[in-house]
């Protein structure tokens, strides 16, 4: 099996455009609720090999197979009519398949809807809290706040050149952007993709870091919190993103990268 890494971005083989690889509004995908091991053979008296822990989330591609959303590596499994499946661990390479009963695998997860879309039930401006669903999740605290952008002609590049020079941008004054906060760190996602400021590579008085304010208006700040207007920003290109996959599941339960995290709070 080729194994790729998943990038936010595909390069077109003749030429010369790069596009943000768009996410459809909703995935369907399963949420392991137990602990599922695998083997190193088709047998489930063959050695145990690996664990795919609760609280993991896989993503159906159009292949029919599954697909955990990490930034650096690629993890899957390959849906199979027979017994057992294919699972194919974390890992940058190619590695050997691993199996996973068919049986088991069947018991130890919950199909579910994972949206772009923001809940009707939730508030433009509230911070909602969330923990993860199993201890292993990459980040022990999470706050997201949809907000409504307000900054007048805020430019979004969707495609650059060979050369990271955009060539295509849509307005998204006044649509909604989701901010992510853990580990002290925010990041804004539009469409379930991160975003970041158009300029945030070239920018020699160090104004690389976006921010969105309780209005909804769009900044550029530097290292000492100074901020200045700033309404030009870009999809990830060239590099990998700090999340990598965000949806909902319903309004308590929320997927990152290849984990489910559950709510705790709200405030405004």
């Amino acid at each position: 099996m080729k194994r790729t890494f998943l990038l936010l971005f595909v390069a077109m083989m003749k030429g010369s455009m790069i596009f943000a690889q768009v996410n459809p509004s909703v995935d369907e995908g399963y949420v392991f609720v137990t602990n599922l091991k695998s083997y190193s053979k088709k047998s489930l008296k063959s050695k145990a090999l690996s664990t795919i822990s609760a609280g993991h989330v896989a993503i159906i591609d159009e292949n029919n197979s599954l697909n955990f959303h990490l930034i650096e590596a690629s993890e899957s499994i390959t849906l199979g009519n027979g017994a057992f499946h294919e699972y194919y661990p974390p890992a940058q390479d190619d590695v050997p398949a691993e199996y996973i009963s068919s049986a088991a695998f069947k018991k130890a997860v919950r199909k579910v809807s994972i949206s772009k879309q923001m809940p009707t039930t939730w508030e433009l401006g509230k911070v909602y809290s969330f923990k993860p669903f199993s201890p292993n999740a990459d980040y022990q605290s999470i706050t997201v706040r949809p907000l409504r952008l307000s900054s007048n002609n805020v430019t979004l590049v969707t495609m650059k050149d060979e050369d990271f020079q955009p060539t295509s941008s849509i307005n998204i004054s006044g649509e909604i952007i989701v901010e992510i906060a853990f580990d002290n760190n925010k990041v804004y996602l539009y469409n379930g993709q991160q975003v970041v400021l158009e300029t945030n590579d070239s920018d020699e008085n160090g104004y690389s870091f976006l921010v969105v304010d309780d209005k909804g208006i769009t900044y550029s700040q530097n290292e000492k919190g100074v901020r200045q207007p700033n309404n030009k920003l870009s999809y990830v290109f060239g590099e990998y993103p700090e999340l990598d996959y965000f949806g909902w599941i319903s309004n308590t339960e929320i997927v990152i990268d290849n984990s489910l995290y559950v709510t705790t709070s709200t405030s405004s």
